[in-house]
């Protein structure tokens, strides 16, 4: 049986939006620290999450369509909500 894996494009505007809405307008630029790598499933009211990876620091943060932040969570196997402003600083450093 053969698999097609369909090729999407990595969606930056939930990064971008999160960096300006918690450091300002010039914190959009700091997207291009990061590696898009992929899609995951989120809770089942939010739907799909966006996983990006910083370069340097190798930390990942996830977030949803609108850039709000998530974190797994072993506890309960998933994606939980979490603060933003920790989620990226998280990542940064």
């Amino acid at each position: 049986m053969q698999t097609s894996l369909m090729y999407r494009r990595p969606d930056w505007a939930p990064l971008e939006r999160a960096l300006t809405a918690e450091f300002g307008p010039a914190a959009a630029t700091a997207a291009a620290s990061f590696w898009f790598i992929g899609f995951v499933a989120g809770p089942d009211d939010v739907g799909e999450l966006r996983l990006y990876e910083h370069t340097r620091t190798h930390r990942r943060v996830a977030l949803d369509c609108n850039g709000r932040a998530y974190r797994w969570f072993s506890e309960i196997s998933g994606y939980g909500r979490v603060s933003n402003q920790g989620a990226l600083i998280d990542a940064l450093v």
